[in-house]
């Protein structure tokens, strides 16, 4: 960790709130200008670069860290050998699946991405739907159990897993 990095503790962020208009501030009008038309395949790799700083030792850990970041209500809906169905819902998400036109979740996606593929250890990739007249999101993540991930041989890079 360089020294202009923060290391965020969930336990003493915890207490405090912030109003709605910053964060879709900065998620919907600031990212996006600053990452372009791409702004969504970027931001499902950096929600997989963030799961790789926060990574997570079940599913269980995953619906509970969706709730501690603020991200919403995050339910497994279905389970099969290949993969995993997941509702996120909140009143921030559908006021804002309600009044955007375009809205993105890839930021969720490649974070359940890289948590699933870490947790299970096959290649993961998750898709989103954005369900507008429910005014919730699906996401499906999906593995094919030949595509078994390598054995990382860096250890020094391994990060402790989180427990929330």
């Amino acid at each position: 960790m360089n020294k202009h990095s923060i290391q965020l503790n969930s336990e003493e962020l915890k207490e405090f709130q912030i109003p709605a208009f910053g964060y879709e501030l900065l998620r919907e009008v600031l990212l996006p200008s600053i990452l372009g038309k791409e702004h969504a395949q970027m931001l499902y790799w950096a929600g997989k670069d963030l799961a790789r700083k926060y990574p997570l030792n079940s599913v269980e850990d995953l619906i509970l860290f969706f709730n501690t970041a603020g991200w919403g209500s995050l339910q497994l809906l279905k389970q099969t050998k290949h993969d995993l169905e997941f509702e996120l819902s909140s009143e921030l998400i559908s006021q804002r699946i309600a009044q955007a036109k375009d809205c993105s979740f890839q930021l969720e996606a490649g974070f359940i991405a890289e948590q699933l593929q870490t947790i299970n250890g096959f290649i993961t990739e998750t898709h989103e739907q954005v369900k507008r007249r429910a005014r919730k999101v699906v996401f499906t993540a999906k593995w094919d159990q030949k595509d078994k991930l390598e054995p990382s041989t860096d250890l020094g890079s391994r990060k402790e897993k989180t427990r929330f």
